[in-house]
């Protein structure tokens, strides 16, 4: 065979794969789908759950997103298809249809219109075959269609037809290949046909893909709906960058979305192909767009299931494009339907000047700092929180706090600085809630919420002087996503908006004082505006100028934006002013539009940004947050307003020539994602201001997180940029609910919080094993050792990572966990299995990524335990047990190859006890005792693995009085682990090499189920759980005292008997 032949035929074997690859995006895809249909369409007929074996419900997120995917396709097809026809036929082509049942739900939804219509799907030929087979033994899908007709001769493109549905299986590269199926099918000139291509042929070589687009117009009467993916501010946005990195890894990158980045792009790509007419918008325009969607429908969606995702929702929608277009003969029988008016482009914020900040940027160690929908408050000079919001995995009974690092911090700053001191008793974990510095009280936490349909009334103030919460006023309703501001430097804040529940927004205005708690305010809004005042959430909304008596305080500021109630971010944009009435003795708060030029919206009218303002400079930022029709690029993510913002006479002629985007860079800084970020002034003269936390859900794609602290500062008032210092995080301490300290009333206290301890850390001996003999007494023994000078063959000296591939094969495909962070955590799953070669995993590994190998048996992993000479044979002469460990070879279970790089692996424990032998790299491992197990690390009934990060709280209060011992493994080193023992490992070195040998070492009592993991428990703890269950049913009858007296004894039997 020649060289160009052989490497043909490779190339030919990678389009292959890959393929294979896209075309396995459909299992996700119709799983996603199916979860919208079951919960969003529970009054039609239902034909995705054909195609799933197993409903799964996505994330609201999930759901929403693919609901309004499956939506605007659907209401393109249904505007086609109720069009009159010029010609005899509709013909509906599905371009990778993958295993959507657009022709049914036609059918089911708009019959009348369907009547002479064919529906013809497209995709490769394998996954045509499925579908037919489903198609055909399905009666719910095959009685829809009369005579439908399986296609089984050679070379046939056709695979099923009928005279109103077809299947056709071939590659879309061969565009021929397309025109003579759906000649074979109708009569070609004589149909209108309209091509749906919902995020297919993105995964086609672009030139393939816009040989597609091409060939279509050239039909005498054609449309065509394309739904895919964009890059509207490039690929260095931190949706896109996580968009693209997921499919890279997928090994089904998006060719086109480099090309054809915006919807200008999109839109000339058709017209350059020969379609008359093109027009394009985002899935986040077609949201808010009634052509589309209208506003019943949008709130309708709220009823179904809680949802505030709303950024994370505006970025994906904004990162996915619905191209229109008409070839001549379609647009000379008819006019597109009107959709809203194109939103303002980046071209006309040209008018904005911009100007240069400067950016500090400290990287936080694994998921430090790790927060999104917190809240920020600058607590005293030097000290800044950042309380509650969501981790990685729930809601944070915790706050960070940030200090300037010791380089920057101000010249008085001493070594006698022991930061802030805090007193357990506080509010429960939350998001959405507000923390608001008011004066020389502390800072006040206003409302949040548990779950979108749970909103918190309670009110908390913090005393940084004491370090205690103090429950103050509840709030007269349950509040969430509202905005706050202080008035000046007083001990008023008042409240704006906010929601209430998921499908409900407070209308009101709220002004707070420590000794009067809530006072409702009257609103005014200016009758001669035409501008309407829409009760909003998120809104912004800042103090820039008043009298702060501390009896009665006035003053004015900007109110603009947030997000209505049928989720459509307002463009409303006012001067408040509060002030009292004479009469009724009551805050008033007037509302006065603010005139504007059309592309100053997208910089105020915001939701979900983060404010601050510096009084000694008159300067108001606004940062982030998402907005109406389009994504905020970078050099519009920051807004500066700087003094006067608003003349006395209120005209806001001064508005724009007082406004500046401001563009923040700093050298190997990553860009922030400016969503679910809490923003405060890092002193009280400056214009320099901290932003912490933040990151998003990108869709289903992974997590972004912002991974250090952000230290911005704007010009002075020279005109110049400042040096922006950098912050670091100093400490996170939990905050207990006020339940657990006993603090349920106005400024209760508890006591002081335990200070971390000191840990007695026992290091695992070490010893030679002499003999056979020697090792049966340590297994009876029970206690953890480390065996030094065993022959364990071959492989310390020829085990590397290249060696590996080579012996194992470099196309063996194994399968790995891939880790989101540095600390793998088994109960919240913040980790993915990813298949792939061993020559790629070898190549990740040696670059730093977070990837884990724990080897499975290479036939029937699931029914078979891993044995390293049966599922690696080109290893089995490097590894072998030395006659010292003879008792572990008569027992076998499994022997494990374990490659790891730079991740932490969770603490558990092992039912059986097994040999951990260290080839290569080093590595640390925490164990604990058996007994430690109920005081210390309280695992779920049946659980056998614990969240508790123990390296890094190891010298926490909670784990004051437990007994790890520590082993460091170096090549050659072999633990034994002894059964139940709990066990974390974190790599010193990396890549690390092992082999994990597990034996039974009990002569009876094991599980008799199936375990290829060798970690189920006992036998007779599995029964015994069964038991405990049926003893505690009999009791559910009486009463709780009566319950808690026996049930209580029956424990305290169990423990006598151990």
């Amino acid at each position: 065979m020649t060289r160009s032949r052989r490497k043909q035929d490779r190339a030919s074997t990678a389009q292959e794969a890959q393929d294979d690859q896209v075309m396995s995006t459909n299992s996700s895809s119709i799983v996603s789908k199916r979860s919208v249909e079951r919960l969003y369409y529970p009054n039609e007929p239902h034909f995705f759950r054909f195609f799933v074996k197993k409903f799964q419900r996505r994330a609201p997120l999930i759901n929403r997103g693919y609901w309004l995917r499956l939506h605007v396709v659907d209401v393109a097809v249904r505007n086609f298809l109720r069009q009159p026809a010029s010609r005899a036929k509709k013909v509906v082509v599905n371009l990778g249809c993958g295993s959507d049942v657009l022709p049914w739900q036609c059918l089911m939804r708009c019959p009348a219109h369907c009547r002479d219509v064919l529906f013809v799907d497209v995709d490769f030929p394998d996954l045509m075959r499925r579908k037919r087979q489903t198609v055909l033994d399905t009666p719910e899908l095959r009685q829809v269609f009369d005579g439908l007709e399986a296609v089984d001769e050679d070379g046939s493109l056709v695979l099923l037809r009928s005279e109103r549905y077809a299947h056709v299986g071939l590659d879309l590269r061969r565009v021929g290949d397309l025109q003579a199926a759906l000649s074979s099918l109708v009569d070609v000139s004589a149909c209108s046909f309209l091509f749906v291509a919902e995020v297919s042929i993105t995964y086609m070589d672009t030139e393939g893909a816009d040989g597609v687009i091409k060939w279509a117009s050239s039909l005498a009467d054609a449309e065509f709906c394309l739904l895919e993916q964009m890059l509207p501010d490039g690929p260095g946005h931190p949706f896109a960058s996580t968009m693209l990195r997921h499919f890279d890894k997928l090994n089904t990158p998006l060719k086109s979305v480099h090309r054809y980045a915006g919807l200008d792009e999109q839109t000339e790509r058709f017209r350059a192909r020969g379609w008359t007419s093109a027009r394009a918008c985002t899935l986040w325009q077609a949201w808010a767009d009634p052509a589309f969607v209208s506003s019943a429908e949008r709130q309708a969606l709220d009823a179904v299931e809680p949802f505030d995702e709303w950024e994370e929702f505006a970025l994906f929608g904004s990162h996915y494009c619905l191209v229109s277009a008409m070839n001549e003969g379609a647009a000379s029988r008819r006019a597109p339907v009107a959709w809203a008016a194109a939103p303002p482009t980046a071209r006309g914020l040209a008018a904005v000047p911009e100007k240069a900040g400067v950016m500090g940027y400290a990287a936080l160690p694994g998921a430090k700092g790790q927060r999104r929908f917190g809240a920020a408050a600058r607590v005293y000079d030097r000290r800044i929180m950042h309380a509650m919001g969501l981790g990685n995995n729930n809601r944070l009974p915790t706050c960070d706090v940030f200090r300037p690092t010791r380089c920057d911090d101000d010249e008085d700053d001493d070594d006698d600085d022991d930061g802030l001191t805090f007193y357990p008793g506080g509010p429960s974990a939350r998001m959405g809630h507000t923390l608001t510095t008011i004066g020389p009280v502390g800072c006040l936490l206003a409302g949040g919420r548990e779950s979108p349909s749970k909103g918190l009334r309670d009110c908390w103030i913090f005393n940084p002087t004491m370090g205690t919460w103090a429950r103050t006023h509840d709030l007269p309703v349950a509040l969430y996503r509202h905005a706050v501001t202080q008035l000046g430097d007083s001990a008023w804040a008042l409240l704006m908006g906010g929601k209430t529940t998921t499908t409900a927004t407070f209308g009101g205005c709220l002004l707070f004082h420590p000794a009067r708690g809530w006072l409702p305010c009257e609103l005014e809004v200016d009758e001669a505006s035409s501008d309407d005042y829409t009760p909003v959430s998120g809104a912004v909304f800042a103090w820039l100028r008043g009298e702060t008596s501390p009896r009665r305080p006035s003053g004015e500021g900007i109110f603009a934006g947030g997000l209505k109630a049928d989720g459509v971010i307002s463009e409303q944009l006012f001067r408040w002013s509060l002030r009292w009435g004479q009469d009724t003795k009551k805050p008033i708060m007037s509302l006065s539009p603010l005139l504007r030029r059309p592309y100053l919206s997208p910089l105020f009218c915001r939701f979900g940004a983060a404010c601050t303002y510096s009084a000694a400079s008159g300067t108001l930022f606004i940062l982030g947050g998402v907005v109406k029709d389009r994504l905020l690029e970078h050099n519009e993510e920051v807004v500066e307003c700087g003094a006067p913002f608003i003349d006395e006479d209120g005209d806001a002629g001064s508005l724009h020539r007082h406004v500046y985007r401001v563009t923040f860079a700093a050298p190997h800084a990553p860009r922030p994602l400016l969503v679910g970020h809490s923003v405060a002034a890092a002193y009280d003269d400056t214009t320099h201001f901290l932003c912490v936390g933040g990151g998003a859900t990108c869709f289903s794609m992974g997590t972004h997180w912002n991974r250090g602290v952000y230290t911005l500062a704007a010009s002075n008032s020279h005109g110049a940029p400042g040096h922006a210092g950098l912050w670091e995080l100093e400490q996170t301490v939990d905050i207990a609910p006020a339940r657990q300290a006993g603090q349920d009333g106005i400024g209760r206290h508890g006591a002081p919080a335990a200070e971390n301890v000191e840990v007695e850390v026992t290091p695992v001996p070490r010893l030679k094993c002499a003999s056979a003999g020697h090792f049966s007494q340590l297994v009876r023994q029970a206690r953890p050792v480390i065996l030094e000078e065993l022959d364990l063959g071959p492989c310390l000296s020829t085990w590397s990572l290249e060696s590996l591939a080579r012996k194992v094969g470099h196309d063996r495909e194994v399968v790995v966990h891939e880790a989101d962070s540095d600390v793998m955590d088994f109960k919240a799953k913040n980790f993915g299995y990813v298949t792939m070669g061993f020559a790629a995993l070898a190549d990740r590994v040696r670059q730093g990524d977070k990837l884990y190998l724990r080897a499975l048996a290479g036939h029937r992993p699931a029914e078979k335990p891993a044995v390293l000479a049966d599922d690696f044979p080109g290893l089995a002469g490097d590894f072998v047990l030395p006659p010292a460990l003879d008792f572990v070879t008569a027992h076998l279970f499994s022997s494990v190859l374990r490659v790891s790089g730079p991740v932490t692996m969770w603490l558990h424990y092992d039912v059986m006890a097994n040999v951990y032998c260290q080839i290569g790299g080093s590595k640390r491992m925490l164990l604990f005792p058996p007994s430690d197990v109920q005081h210390y690390f309280p695992l779920a009934p049946g659980a056998s693995s614990s969240s508790v990060d123990v390296f890094a709280q190891l010298g926490a209060p909670a784990l004051g009085g437990s007994h790890p011992h520590e082993a460091v493994l170096g090549p050659g080193d072999v633990l034994f682990l002894p059964p139940l023992w709990l066990h974390a490992a974190t790599p010193l070195t990396s890549p690390g090499v092992a082999v994990n040998v597990f034996f039974r070492d009990l002569e009876h009592g094991y599980s008799a189920a199936k375990d290829v993991y060798g970690n189920r428990d006992l036998a007779p703890y599995e029964r015994g759980r069964q038991d405990v269950a049926k003893i505690a049913r009999s009791f559910q009858t009486l009463p709780v005292q009566v319950r808690e007296f026996y049930l209580t004894r029956l424990a305290d039997e169990l423990r006598q008997g151990i």
